[in-house]
């Protein structure tokens, strides 16, 4: 979440600055536009150009600081239309009565630039009488320009704040998105420790009675795997070769537990190229095979294959099925979890499948690399 707060601060400060840099921008535009037409400064007519500038920086501030976040964000759309037209109305009331109390020579000053204009040094002011003879004759009276303008502002305004706080949002769902997904995996990922522990303490409670030598090598080797599930799956993705190995652990504890008729043949890389994986990825499928493929009674197998082609990994198990088994192992929370492992890992690009032909389960897992 901290790369959420950065985000929004750093949208937050170039907003800020650019707000800051249109006002400084539209303050000092009068003072070039005068410069260039008559190469000086004629400081009464900048002051009341500034003096009309500030309506729109009161309606600006208003809009930004009290209406936009107290009542457009909080959804109340049709009050928060109402109050900027009540303070545009009242804005543009109060500065023509305020023009209308300047004393006479200011107004005749301020009237040279009639709704908004900057000063033209170059322009000769009219006769009071004229001027107001123009103002009656033209197309609009002089405060439209504070209305249009007002309007314009707020809208970009509004557009503005309304675009960042869209930004903040997605990144924010984005971040929570990721955090969900996050927690969804490691749920996933510790669910096959207990699930595999029982099952190898399953095959070490059948050795005890029989074989307490190979029972004492057994919890040896489930110390090892144990060290890999409590330390070494904790780490987001992890060697190839590491978990080539802890396949190999795997399937050597399991080979204690059945007789020789039971056929288990494993084709992994000798020099595995140095990749990352995500760890556990294959233990829900490799179980399966195992619990749902061996039976005491009829022959049985389990051949275990890992290969590396075009930029994909792919790993097949094939193994016996027999009759009670016949529609367990498809529908397991082993592969629920591997489907929804795959998915949150890869989105779509990978290959999860699983069949069963002539009493002969597959599991086919393509991921890229």
């Amino acid at each position: 979440m901290n790369k959420t707060i950065l985000n929004t601060q750093r949208s937050r400060f170039f907003e800020s600055t650019f707000i800051f840099l249109f006002w400084i921008l539209l303050f000092v535009l009068p003072l070039f536009y005068q410069w260039i037409n008559s190469h000086t400064i004629r400081w009464n007519v900048i002051f009341n150009v500034w003096i009309d500038y500030l309506p729109l920086l009161l309606i600006f501030c208003i809009n930004r600081f009290i209406l936009t976040p107290f009542l457009l964000f909080r959804n109340k759309k049709i009050l928060y239309v109402t109050s900027v037209i009540v303070v545009i109305a009242l804005t543009v009331m109060g500065s023509r009565s305020l023009r209308s109390n300047m004393p006479s020579q200011n107004r005749n000053q301020t009237q040279k630039h009639v709704g908004l204009q900057f000063p033209n040094s170059n322009k000769v002011g009219k006769p009071h009488g004229s001027l107001e003879r123009q103002a009656g004759a033209g197309t609009y009276p002089p405060y439209v320009n504070l209305i249009l303008l007002s309007i314009l502002l707020v809208g970009f305004d509004t557009g503005m704040k309304l675009s960042v706080k869209w930004a903040e949002t997605q990144q924010q769902k984005a971040e929570v998105e990721k955090e969900n997904i996050k927690n969804e995996l490691a749920f996933l990922r510790n669910q096959v420790s207990p699930h595999f522990l029982m099952n190898t303490l399953n095959n070490i409670h059948a050795l005890v009675d029989f074989d307490t030598k190979e029972a004492k090598s057994s919890i040896a080797k489930l110390s090892v795997l144990m060290r890999h599930l409590l330390y070494e799956s904790n780490k987001k993705p992890i060697a190839l070769s590491k978990e080539i190995k802890f396949i190999e652990s795997y399937v050597e504890l399991m080979k204690l537990r059945f007789h020789e008729d039971v056929k288990i043949e494993l084709n992994l890389p000798v020099n595995p190229p140095y990749i990352s994986i995500p760890t556990l990825l294959f233990t829900n499928i490799l179980e399966n095979a195992f619990k749902y493929g061996i039976s005491y009674e009829q022959k049985s197998f389990v051949h275990i294959t890992l290969s590396i082609h075009d930029s994909v990994l792919e790993f097949t198990i094939r193994n016996s099925v027999h009759d009670k088994f016949k529609t367990t192992e498809a529908s397991g929370i082993g592969i629920q979890n591997t489907e929804k492992r795959l998915k949150l890992l890869y989105n779509n690009n990978y290959t999860f499948t699983y069949s069963e032909i002539e009493n002969v389960h597959y599991s086919t897992i393509k991921i890229p690399i």
